[in-house]
């Protein structure tokens, strides 16, 4: 769902303003919510029932799609009607690693916890690949309403599965204590900020969100202005990134353990800022398809390790202050990131030859 919006909401926006920058807001305005709300956020799944805030806020943005489905029919899919669903969505998706990724991985043994997040990270990279195809065709076919209706019988499903959830993954290691002050919710403890491993996960990750993934925000803008691509086209451009992570989450889960988890997070990164130099070196459809088969193999080898990585670090009392942090991970800096890649993308590329 997320992928499948991503992509034809950005083409939408595009069409109808021909802007990167504004386009690049609606990247800022689903990041937002992890700056304004992540760290309360984070810690409030700590001390909340997981399950029951999962199942209510999956029906709320199911509503949100609804609401913005009927409006986009009656032809009032406005920019601004966009950027408020965008907006929601963005609040949903910032408890995807405090909500979901908790139940999941308090669900299984702590020795398998690498091999099941990488085959976790499996399903996020094939949806990751088939969101954008469907998002292209989908969008094609159907227009910015279709989107919308779709997300939104998504949203259901999600529901559904949400439901069948047990409680034995909710309750569990719920008897660690919690700070008894509410400002406590949003500070983190000190024992944490001195965790040299931590600091350099941490380190790793404001990285990879700086430099790496802004250039997903920009896929429609290179797709349609300077590749001239149609949005079944951009789609299938945007899935290639799915399609290199898929295969290598499929590798990872197959071949990793705990020891090679850091190998993993420092590696996938210093290579994905490998390819996108190289990309902006010679950009051509042949050249961005194989980027991003690449960066999504090396955008796997990083979100495989990320959650895992802050969970085996600590033990005991501490796991849940952890974990809560481990979820409020600065993705904020992504959001100057992705302003300024919009502000220069035609200093970037626009001005040098582009090469079918």
């Amino acid at each position: 769902m997320r992928w499948l919006e991503f992509l034809a909401v950005d083409i939408y926006a595009f069409e109808i303003t021909q802007s990167p920058q504004l386009v690049a807001l609606f990247a800022l305005l689903r990041m937002s919510p992890f700056v304004f709300l992540g760290f309360f956020i984070g810690a409030l799944t700590d001390i909340i029932n997981r399950k029951r805030w999962l199942i209510i806020l999956t029906f709320i943005v199911m509503c949100v799609c609804i609401a913005t489905a009927v409006a986009a029919y009656h032809g009032h899919a406005s920019y601004v009607v966009l950027a408020v669903a965008t907006f929601v969505t963005g609040i949903y998706w910032v408890t995807d690693m405090p909500l979901r990724r908790r139940l999941f991985v308090d669900a299984i043994d702590s020795g398998s916890v690498a091999s099941a997040s990488a085959f976790d990270n499996i399903t996020n990279y094939v949806t990751r690949g088939v969101g954008p195809i469907c998002g292209g065709l989908a969008y094609q076919w159907l227009g910015i309403a279709g989107i919308f209706s779709l997300s939104a019988a998504l949203y259901l499903v999600c529901l559904l599965l949400a439901l069948g959830i047990t409680q034995r993954q909710v309750t569990e290691n719920r008897r660690v204590s919690q700070p008894k002050f509410a400002l406590g919710l949003l500070l983190p403890p000190i024992s944490l900020l001195k965790d040299r491993s931590f600091i350099i996960v941490l380190g790793i990750t404001i990285v990879y969100n700086e430099w790496c993934f802004p250039l997903v925000a920009m896929v429609p803008v290179m797709g349609e202005r300077d590749l001239q691509l149609s949005a079944a086209a951009i789609g299938l451009l945007s899935g290639s990134e799915g399609l290199g992570g898929a295969v290598a989450a499929m590798i990872i889960g197959l071949t990793a353990n705990n020891r090679s988890l850091f190998t993993l997070y420092y590696w996938g990164p210093f290579f994905y800022l490998i390819f996108v130099a190289a990309l902006a070196l010679h950009l051509s459809i042949g050249t961005t398809a194989i980027t991003f088969i690449a960066g999504g193999a090396a955008a796997a080898c990083f979100s495989a390790a990320q959650f895992v990585l802050v969970y085996l670090i600590c033990v005991g009392a501490r796991r849940v202050s952890y974990q809560s942090l481990s979820a409020r991970v600065p993705l904020g800096c992504t959001m100057p990131a992705i302003c300024l890649s919009s502000l220069h993308h035609s200093r970037l590329f626009g001005s040098w030859p582009v090469k079918a």
